[in-house]
């Protein structure tokens, strides 16, 4: 890691639904090229700080900055064409269609003229980008089986690969792990390690079988707010996050 340019900054970010405060005055800063998992029980936050930071939610206060530019007022689309990609926690594959087409609809997502009608040609770079992404995810034989037919497995390999065919320079994947059997987390794992340092990660994972060989640093959070921020190896048997994965006050 050469560079320590902050990749995303959150400025006493907040977000509020009626009383509720999802988000509660959050200050977070990721390096570029760095590995930040955010850990957290259900209801801390977690996924509400993703969709503010991609656009899908307006922060009710505070400050994002992407790269030193101000994004807090961009839309979900604008955020996208600087270079933040993400993944959800609900699938969003285009089920009728196969793990190519898929991908190569990720890929002219970001690119001009991506609502034309016509047909790609035998030699189109779309399309080449398509296969490339699809070798780099090992979906390369199953370039022509529709969505419906992976494995759940296989579905979360082409849900990071599309996210990752805008090319961005920010990739969040929100809970990759979530229903994979005990035999399809090691290629996630090794998937995300072998993600290029050039391209900074934030991971949303409740597994830390799966989140912990990954991070550089581990943000957990608790009732929207950020309450320890340090090293995988100190998280890991830290009595404060394990008290609070067991309900326990702190």
């Amino acid at each position: 890691m050469t560079s320590r340019l902050p990749a995303i900054e959150l400025s006493k970010v907040s977000r509020r639904f009626g009383a509720l405060k999802a988000v509660d005055d959050v200050t977070l800063s990721v390096a570029e090229g760095e590995r930040r998992v955010i850990l957290g029980p259900n209801g801390a936050g977690k996924t509400t700080l993703f969709n503010v930071v991609c656009g899908d939610y307006a922060p009710t206060s505070g400050r994002i900055a992407f790269f030193g530019q101000d994004i807090t007022a961009l839309p979900p689309y604008a955020r996208a064409r600087r270079g933040i990609g993400r993944t959800y926690q609900n699938s969003l594959l285009f089920n009728g269609l196969d793990v190519l087409e898929n991908l190569y609809l990720a890929v002219r997502g970001v690119k001009p003229r991506r609502f034309s009608f016509l047909r790609p040609s035998r030699d189109d770079p779309h399309v080449k980008a398509a296969r490339d992404i699809a070798d780099r995810m090992r979906l390369s034989h199953k370039l022509h089986v529709t969505v419906d037919d992976l494995s759940h497995g296989q579905r979360r390999q082409l849900e990071v690969g599309m996210a990752l065919a805008s090319d961005p320079k920010l990739l969040m994947l929100d809970e990759p792990a979530a229903g994979l059997s005990p035999g399809d987390r090691p290629e996630l794992l090794r998937l995300l390690r072998e993600l290029p340092r050039s391209l900074t990660l934030i991971l949303i994972e409740h597994d830390m079988d799966i989140a912990l060989p990954v991070a550089d640093l581990v943000t957990l959070m608790k009732d929207g707010s950020v309450v320890i921020e340090s090293t995988p190896d100190k998280v890991e048997h830290d009595p404060a996050v394990q008290a609070i994965y067991l309900g326990e006050a702190v």
